[in-house]
């Protein structure tokens, strides 16, 4: 009789200065290995069977395609101008890709690799999420100032919601229908309640605030916040910023680890990833990357 193999939790972590990604096994807290990809590595979404993990690269204009059961590269794939936010449907079948220059959402298939449709939006979509259904797009338009609500099926646009100046970041709940955005300009969060008539919550954080990581356990959103090198946490029962934590300098890419207990956030001038307790909000570990760590989207990947 063999016995059943434990899946473990892995972060992927994009290093813009290095070319590279980072892979840190979050059981040991260290970097097990280190796998090149393309040029200037930012965005990162992983496959919810934890097969695959895709990286954009806006300099070389790539989609790298990473096979997690041995972490190698194992494609690279030219697309648009400059991807940045990327996001892999709920099933696995469609990577949404929003480029920055051609103000435009690829929609590749991940079986064939090949781009299938392209869906216009706002000027630099930046952040990309999709609803856990799958049957929704979030992009936020950095300049127009808003975020645009897209119909999977019919790829077309349901809505587009005014935000503060310069959303980037876009985070959507798992299982309310709310969508948290970060303004960079603004130095502010938009929470749109979509079952409210799409209304607009704006709150107060710190300098540049880049990406969000939802705790649906505690009820809480974390924000890092580039500028003053912190991460705003904020209730989301009370609505506003129950407590700030100091990390690295200019942080960026943050999610919530699937056990629930812990928020890693990347630190992109420090090379570095820090570790926060999701119940006491204490830093509780330091990992060193590589330089310039970004990890913009969905790291983590279980397998």
């Amino acid at each position: 009789m063999t016995s059943a193999v434990q899946s473990a939790t892995f972060a992927y972590i994009t290093n813009q200065v290095s070319d590279n990604v980072s892979v840190i096994d979050t059981t040991s807290n260290q970097v097990i290995t280190t796998i090149d990809v393309g040029h200037r590595p930012a965005g990162v979404t992983a496959s919810s069977d934890g097969k695959r993990v895709y990286i954009s690269n806006p300099e070389s204009q790539e989609i790298s395609v990473i096979d997690t059961s041995n972490n190698t590269l194992i494609n690279n794939i030219k697309v648009g101008d400059a991807p940045v936010g990327i996001v892999v449907s709920p099933d696995g079948g469609k990577l949404y890709i929003a480029d920055w220059y051609l103000n435009i959402v690829s929609v590749m298939d991940t079986d064939t690799m090949k781009i299938v449709s392209e869906i216009k939006v706002g000027k630099s979509p930046s952040g990309i999420a999709i609803s856990p259904t799958g049957d929704r797009l979030y992009v936020a338009n950095r300049d127009d100032h808003n975020l645009m609500l897209i119909n999977v099926e019919t790829e077309n646009i349901e809505a587009v919601i005014p935000v503060a100046t310069a959303p980037f970041g876009v985070t959507a709940a798992k299982s309310s229908n709310k969508v948290f955005v970060a303004n960079v300009r603004a130095n502010s969060v938009s929470i749109i309640d979509l079952n409210n008539d799409n209304m607009v919550t704006n709150i107060k954080v710190g300098g540049y605030p880049y990406a969000i990581a939802h705790d649906e356990i505690r009820n809480r959103i974390f924000v890092t916040n580039q500028h003053d090198g912190t991460v705003s946490v904020i209730s989301l029962t009370e609505e506003k910023v129950i407590k700030t934590i100091t990390v690295g300098d200019y942080p960026e890419g943050i999610a919530l680890h699937p056990s629930g207990k812990s928020v890693y956030v990347s630190n992109w001038f420090d090379g570095t990833v820090n570790i926060i307790d999701a119940d006491t909000l204490e830093i509780t570990g330091e990992i060193k990357t590589q330089d310039g760590s970004r990890a913009f989207g969905n790291f983590f990947s279980t397998h």
